[in-house]
């Protein structure tokens, strides 16, 4: 999502924060896809992973058309999160959103967004000769999804040479997981 800001997420009404949390969780699941795991890439795409490839892309792009259609600013796909700060900023921005609807019954754990912020933490680490980012074990819920982010900000921040946003208080010490990074 280009240049979130606390006031853009703050802004949202509760049908278009949820809304959004769902489109940029296909939007991740399909940029998960487009690369490829190791064994698939030895080895080429069979049928199956393209028709997944291609539903996750068609489900992803369908929803884009449609929220755009219904809800000004439009969403318009996040294409670089190559730098501390642009990454950490995004995941700021995604904490922000799921905050938002944190406790909406619509809401699902938005495990292919998180899987997308360590994708581009371990490109950005070993860019920056730092190593992977250590993975816990995926959240089950919304709220650990939001300590996750809040932590890969923080490691964002530390990588940049200077804080962000300060880290959230109101952030249980259970939920923040300092073991999502490591230096």
């Amino acid at each position: 999502m280009p240049q979130m800001r606390e006031a853009t997420v703050g802004n949202l009404d509760p049908a278009q924060a949820a809304e959004l949390s769902l489109l940029v969780d296909l939007e991740a699941r399909w940029e998960n896809l487009r690369k490829p795991p190791a064994r698939v890439a030895a080895g080429g795409y069979g049928t199956r992973e393209l028709q997944d490839r291609q539903k996750a892309y068609e489900d992803f792009r369908r929803k884009l058309t449609a929220y755009n259609r219904q809800y000004t600013p439009a969403h318009v796909p996040e294409l670089l999160l190559n730098t501390p700060s642009r990454l950490g900023a995004w995941c700021r921005g995604m904490r922000d959103l799921y905050r938002l609807v944190e406790h909406d019954p619509r809401g699902h754990c938005p495990a292919h967004l998180l899987e997308k912020a360590y994708r581009w933490a371990d490109r950005v680490g070993a860019r920056l000769n730092k190593g992977p980012v250590s993975r816990p074990a995926p959240p089950a819920t919304i709220r650990a999804v939001i300590g996750e982010l809040e932590a890969l900000a923080r490691w964002c921040d530390d990588l940049a040479g200077g804080p962000g946003q300060p880290a959230t208080p109101d952030v249980p010490p259970e939920v923040r997981t300092p073991h999502a990074y490591s230096a």
